[in-house]
């Protein structure tokens, strides 16, 4: 497996560095699923739990027929709510990603029309935190921003319903390790939020010209 995933960044490589190596087996596709993040909030280790939804789209290319690579621009927007007696607390986490992912792909158990995918990703993510504390008619607000890059593997499988369109179930576990500090004057003092790495189960449809 190791040797696949290789196999493919090094492909990937080749094709940023020669348009020439470029197949004419295009593709696009569109991408949901859910995602769980590993946060981390303050000193005392509060861990927030986002219920997260991850909307994407990519674009990308076979080099030949085992090896693809494409980028995805996706997005991951989740609400966290909690009440401690009056106090209302309520966080909302916006992640923007732009990345470059390479697949191993072959059939599965000699399947023709469904195969296997292994690979790596390789990016950027942009993380948005704002928390709203309430109590009654009082309200606290602050938020933050933060850049980091991503870098993950991802493993599925891809049903070819026709020679052009086709739908994958994946999982893909990502590190991107952004972290915000959320400051307000009415604050004792600034709340360090770590956003560590992510846990993606998605279903994609693809297009492929």
């Amino acid at each position: 497996m190791l040797k696949h995933i290789a196999s493919a960044a090094i492909a990937a490589s080749v094709l940023m560095s020669s348009s020439a190596v470029m197949a004419n087996d295009w593709f696009v596709g569109a991408t949901v699923g859910s995602a769980n993040h590993g946060f981390k909030a303050d000193e005392d280790g509060d861990k927030p739990a986002f219920k997260d939804t991850y909307t994407g789209l990519r674009a990308g290319t076979f080099i030949n027929d085992n090896i693809r690579v494409y980028a995805n621009l996706g997005q991951v927007k989740g609400t966290d709510k909690e009440s401690i007696g009056p106090v209302s607390l309520t966080g909302k986490i916006k992640n923007q990603e732009l990345s470059v992912s390479a697949d191993y792909v072959d059939n599965l158990l000699q399947l023709e029309n469904t195969k296997y995918f292994v690979g790596g990703t390789l990016g950027y993510n942009r993380m948005k935190l704002d928390l709203d504390i309430e109590e009654g008619n009082n309200k606290l607000s602050a938020s933050g921003k933060d850049n980091a890059a991503l870098y993950g593997v991802q493993f599925g499988l891809i049903q070819e319903f026709t020679p052009s369109i086709s739908a994958e179930l994946g999982y893909r576990y990502s590190r991107m390790n952004n972290k915000v500090n959320l400051n307000n004057p009415d604050f004792d003092e600034p709340v360090e939020f770590k956003q560590k790495d992510q846990k993606l189960a998605y279903i994609n449809v693809s297009y492929r010209f």
